[in-house]
C-alpha cells in the first residue's frame, strides 16, 4: 500500500512475469528493486491463492546482507482466500552491490527479486504515501465529481550524526488533464526532516478530463543545497489517473503491524483498519471488529487509557468500531475524507502462562453507514475477509535479539536505577510511520497507533482532557532495585519492540539514571522512581545517560549534564561485545582513520583514542565540578558555588529561605549550603535559595528552565534576561529555543546569509576561549567545527556551562553540543543486519563537594 521512491532511485518493474504461468505461490513484485545506499524502498510480497487454510509464514532474507537487508524477517500471510493475500516488506541499502531477495515457506517453491544498491544521495527517499512507486488513481468515467488527495512523504538520510534535509525541499504537481482539475491546495509541497508529509489535494469532473484518463506528475523543483551535499537528480513520479467503467468500492483490510498479524506476549500493539482501491465519489462505512472467542480474551484485548488517567490498568474491551468514509455530501471539502482507523491492542494483559504460538481470530463486520445517501451504483460493500486472525507469539519467537544493558553501582551509595521513556513514531498503516516527528495517537489522532511495544497514553504528570494521547516506549523492567554499592542489575529491550519499517528502525529510544538513597539508611530510605511516561526525576537537575537502539543502524548514546550534575556516569559498549573507543562502524569516517566517538564510553574516567595516523584523543572525565567566579557573565557577589548548589533541606515542609551562603553556615542541623531545593518547594516563590545539605549541582540551563521570570534570582548573576541585537534572550540562548537555533547548521556560516546572534553555540571547546584556565590544551575536540560564533551566546552562556565540560568533556552540557557528545556504536550489523550491541551504564561519586 505504502511505496517510497528513491530520489533518483525507485523501485521498478514492469512485467512482473514473461509468462502467464506462475512457478511458485509466492511473488516478489517487482523483480528487480534498485535502492540507494542508506535509503529504503518497499516491496510487496504475495501469497497467490493456495488451497490450504490458515495462515502461512514466509520468511524473507537478503543473500547477501553487507549489501541490503530486510525487515521484517517473516510475515503471516492468510492462506485459503479467493484473492491473493499480500504484505510490504522494506529493502534497506547498506552498500553498493548487488543481492538477491529472498522469500520462502515450508511447502511452497521459493522467489528472488534482484537488489540492486547504488551510490546514495545525501538527500533521502521520497515518494507518494498509500499509492506505490507506480501509482495508479482510479475513479469512475461518468462522476460528476471526483476528489483526489496525495501525500508526499519523505524519509531524510542521515550521515552517521546529522539528519539531512533541514531546508525545504519543493515538489511541484503537474497534470496533461488540459487544466480541468481543480486544485484545493498549492500545487507546491515543501517537506523537510521536521515536517516529513505534505498533501496537495483537488478534484474535477470526469467528463471534464480526456477520456481515456489523464497523468499527474510529480517533480522536485528549486534549488536545494546542504554543505557538501548537492541536490541529486530527481526521477519525477508520474500518477496514472485512469477511468473505470463501473463504480468501484474497493477492499477493506485489517492487519497489524507489517501485515505480519503477529503480536508479543505481554506488550502493546498496533492494529489498523484501512479502505483502498476505491472510485466512489460518496460512501460511508462502519467497520466492527470482535475478538471472536470470548476466551482469547485473556490473549488479547483492545486497550485505551481514559482522559487525566496515565498510570496503572487502562480500559480494555473486545470490540471497536471503526467509521470509513470516501468523500462527503461537499466532495470538494475533503477534511471528513477518513480511509483508515488505528487501534492499540493488548497483548496478554492476564500476564496468562504461553507456551507457545497462539492464534486470536477477530471476527470483522462491515455495514453502510445508514444516514449516508447512496446511489444503487454505489451501494456494494467493499471486499474485506471475515476474519483475521492474530498470532500470539511468545517473546522468545522475535527473530531479532534482545539487548541488555548492565548497571553497575561504583558509587558508595545504594541507588535505584531509573528509565524515563521517549516518544515513539506512530504507525499510520501497517507499513508506513505517520511521519518523522509525529507522535499523536488515539483520541489525539484516531487513525495512527503505536509501534510493538509502546504505549499510547497521555505523557506527564497532570495531565487533563487537553492533554495530547503519545506513542511512550515500555519502560523496561530492571531485574532488581535498588543496587547496593559494587552491585548490579539489567534491563533489556525486547527483540520484537520498535519500528521496524524504513530506514530508522527504532527499537527503544529514552534515558537511564541514578537515584541517590540517603547515606544513612540506604536499604530503607530510597527514592521512588516515577511511573509515569514522559516523566523525568522530581529533581531534574540529573545527570542522564540517553540512547537510542536502533535495529538496522547504528545506536546513539552520550551522558547528558546539560540540567545538572548528580552522580558520576559512564554509559559504552559492554566488555564482551569487543568494541572499544575506535571501533570501526558502519558509515563512519572512510580510509584508515577512525574518531573515539565511535564505540567510545561516554562520560568516561579514561582518556579515549582514534585509530589511525591522524586520529586524537578525548580527555578523561574527573567529575570534578569547582564552580568559580569565572562561570559567571559578572562576577557574582556571593559563593559561585553557592548559585549552582542543589540541596536537601532537612525540614521538607518549612525550608529556610536564604540569598547568601553565609546565611546557612552555621546551621547546626545539617542544612549549612544555600542553594536551589532538590525538592522544589522553593519554586513556589519563584526565586528562592534555602538551607540544606548539599547534593548536586544545577545548571544555568536549569535555574533559568525552573522559572522563566523576570522577578528571577538568577537574572542578575545570569542575565538571563539580557536582549541581543537579533532579538534573542540569554535565557532562549541557555535553553536553545526558538527563535535561537543550533551553531551546527542553521546558523553555521556568517550574516548576512543567516544571523549569528540568534546561534546557540559556537566553540570548539578551545583553552584560548577559556580565559580562565590557564592550560594551552583543549578541553575536548568535538566531532565536527563550527564556523562560527555567537556573540552574546559567548559572553552569557559559555562561562555557566565551560565548567561542567571541564568536569566531563565527553558530556553534553548544552542542546546542540552534539559534535562533542554523541556517540555511535553496532555489533554485528555487517555480517546479520541486525544491531545486537549491548551496553554497561556504571554511576559514581562525583569527586567533590560543596566549597
Amino acid at each position: 500500500m505504502v511505496g517510497l521512491a528513491s530520489l533518483g532511485l525507485a523501485a521498478c518493474g514492469g512485467g512482473d512475469r514473461v509468462t502467464p504461468t506462475r512457478t511458485s505461490e509466492l511473488d516478489i513484485v517487482p523483480d528487480h528493486v534498485e535502492v540507494a545506499s542508506g535509503n529504503a524502498v518497499q516491496v510487496p510480497l504475495t501469497l497467490l491463492a493456495v488451497k490450504s487454510s490458515g495462515n502461512r509464514r514466509v520468511r524473507l532474507r537478503v543473500s547477501d546482507p553487507d549489501v541490503a537487508q530486510v525487515s521484517p524477517a517473516d510475515c503471516m500471510l492468510p492462506a485459503g482466500t479467493a484473492q491473493p493475500s499480500s504484505c510490504m516488506v522494506t529493502v534497506s541499502g547498506k552498500s553498493l552491490g548487488s543481492t538477491q531477495l529472498i522469500a520462502e515457506s515450508d511447502g511452497l517453491a521459493s522467489d528472488q527479486g534482484a537488489v540492486t544498491v547504488q551510490p546514495g544521495n545525501g538527500v533521502g527517499t521520497i515518494g507518494i504515501a498509500d499509492y506505490g512507486s507506480q501509482p495508479t488513481f482510479t475513479y469512475y468515467k461518468s462522476a460528476a465529481n471526483v476528489s483526489f488527495a496525495f501525500t508526499v512523504q519523505f524519509m531524510p538520510e542521515t550521515d552517521g550524526q546529522r539528519v539531512y534535509a533541514e531546508n525545504p525541499i519543493s515538489v511541484e504537481f503537474t497534470d496533461t488533464s488540459g487544466k480541468k482539475v481543480r486544485y484545493q491546495t498549492n500545487t507546491v509541497c515543501n517537506v523537510t526532516s521536521s515536517a516529513p508529509t505534505c498533501t496537495v489535494a483537488g478534484s474535477f469532473t470526469a467528463t471534464e478530463v480526456p477520456a481515456d484518463g489523464f497523468l499527474v506528475r510529480m517533480a522536485v523543483t528549486g534549488d536545494w543545497q546542504t554543505p557538501g551535499k548537492a541536490f541529486a537528480d530527481f526521477n519525477p513520479i508520474v500518477i496514472s489517473m485512469k477511468p473505470v467503467a463501473s463504480q468501484v468500492p474497493g477492499h477493506i483490510r485489517v492487519a497489524s503491524q507489517n501485515a505480519s498479524n503477529q503480536i508479543f506476549s505481554g506488550s502493546k500493539a498496533p492494529l489498523f483498519v484501512t479502505l483502498s482501491d476505491s472510485n466512489l465519489t460518496q460512501a460511508s462505512y462502519t467497520v466492527t471488529l470482535k475478538i471472536a472467542n470470548p476466551a482469547d480474551t485473556k490473549w488479547v484485548q483492545f486497550y485505551d487509557y481514559p482522559a487525566g488517567i496515565n498510570v496503572g490498568a487502562p480500559t480494555l474491551t473486545s470490540i471497536k468500531t471503526c467509521e470509513l468514509v470516501v468523500g462527503n455530501s461537499n466532495s470538494a471539502n475533503l477534511k471528513n475524507t477518513i480511509l483508515g482507523c488505528g487501534f492499540n491492542l493488548w497483548a496478554n494483559p492476564s500476564g496468562a502462562a504461553l507456551s507457545g504460538p497462539t492464534e486470536v481470530p477477530i471476527e470483522v463486520s462491515v455495514e453502510r453507514t445508514p444516514e449516508t445517501e447512496l446511489q444503487p451504483a454505489d451501494a456494494a460493500l467493499p471486499k474485506f475477509s471475515q476474519q483475521t486472525i492474530l498470532s500470539l507469539m511468545p517473546p522468545s519467537a522475535a527473530n531479532t535479539p534482545t539487548r541488555t544493558i548492565t548497571f553497575s553501582n561504583h558509587s558508595s551509595r545504594t541507588v535505584v536505577f531509573a528509565a524515563n521513556s521517549g516518544s515513539a513514531s506512530a504507525y499510520v498503516s501497517p507499513t508506513a510511520t505517520a511521519g518523522l516527528g509525529e507522535v499523536a495517537c488515539g483520541a489525539t489522532a484516531p487513525t495512527q497507533a503505536c509501534p510493538i511495544g509502546s504505549t499510547c497514553v497521555q505523557g506527564g504528570q497532570n495531565v487533563d482532557d487537553t492533554t495530547p494521547y503519545q506513542c511512550f516506549w515500555d519502560a523496561p523492567a530492571f531485574a532488581s532495585n535498588p543496587v547496593k554499592p559494587q552491585g548490579s542489575t539489567t534491563a533489556t529491550v525486547p527483540g520484537y519492540a520498535g519500528v521496524t519499517s524504513g530506514s530508522q528502525q527504532i527499537q527503544w529510544s529514552g534515558s537511564y539514571y541514578a537515584l541517590n538513597c540517603s547515606s544513612g539508611a540506604p536499604d530503607a530510605d530510597c527514592p521512588a522512581a516515577p511511573g509515569t511516561p514522559g516523566t523525568s526525576p522530581l529533581n531534574p537537575a540529573q545527570t542522564v545517560a540517553e540512547i537510542t537502539y536502533q535495529r538496522n543502524a547504528v545506536d546513539f548514546y552520550d551522558v547528558s549534564i546539560i540540567n545538572g550534575v548528580s552522580n558520576a556516569l559512564a554509559l559504552g559498549p559492554s566488555a564482551n561485545s569487543g568494541k572499544v573507543a575506535g571501533s570501526p562502524v558502519p558509515g563512519g569516517p572512510s580510509g584508515s582513520i577512525t574518531t573515539p566517538y565511535a564505540c567510545g564510553t561516554a562520560g568516561s574516567a579514561q582518556a579515549q583514542t582514534g585509530t589511525g595516523a591522524s586520529a586524537y584523543t578525548l580527555p578523561a572525565s574527573t567529575w570534578t565540578l569547582v564552580p568559580t567566579a569565572a562561570n559567571f557573565p559578572a562576577p557574582p557577589a556571593d559563593s559561585p558555588a553557592s548559585y549552582y548548589a542543589v540541596v536537601s533541606p532537612s525540614n521538607p515542609a518549612q525550608p529556610t529561605a536564604c540569598s547568601a551562603q553565609a546565611a546557612c553556615r552555621a546551621s547546626t542541623a545539617g542544612d549549612t549550603v544555600c542553594g536551589w531545593n532538590a525538592g522544589g518547594l522553593s519554586l513556589a516563590g519563584g526565586n528562592q535559595r534555602v538551607c540544606g545539605a548539599f547534593q548536586g549541582w544545577a545548571s544555568a540551563n536549569q535555574i533559568w528552565g525552573w522559572n522563566q521570570t523576570a522577578g528571577n534570582a538568577g537574572n542578575a548573576v545570569f542575565g538571563f534576561g539580557t536582549r541581543n541585537g537579533s532579538g534573542v534572550t540569554v535565557g532562549q540562548l541557555q535553553l536553545c529555543t526558538n527563535p535561537a537555533g543550533t551553531i551546527y547548521s542553521t546558523y553555521a556560516t556568517a550574516p548576512p546569509s543567516s544571523d549569528a546572534g540568534l546561534a546557540c553555540g559556537g566553540t570548539d571547546w578551545n583553552a584560548s576561549n577559556i580565559i580562565f584556565n590557564p592550560s594551552t590544551a583543549p578541553i575536548t575536540r568535538p566531532a565536527e567545527s563550527h564556523t562560527t560564533s555567537n556573540p552574546t551566546w559567548m559572553q552569557y552562556v559559555y562561562p555557566t556551562i565551560a565548567w561542567l565540560k571541564m568536569a566531563c568533556p565527553t558530556c553534553y552540557t548544552f542542546p546542540y553540543d552534539d559534535e562533542s557528545s554523541t556517540f555511535n556504536c553496532e555489533q554485528d550489523l555487517n555480517s546479520q543486519g541486525t544491531n545486537t550491541l549491548d551496553y554497561t551504564l556504571q554511576v559514581d561519586d562525583l569527586k567533590n563537594h560543596f566549597q
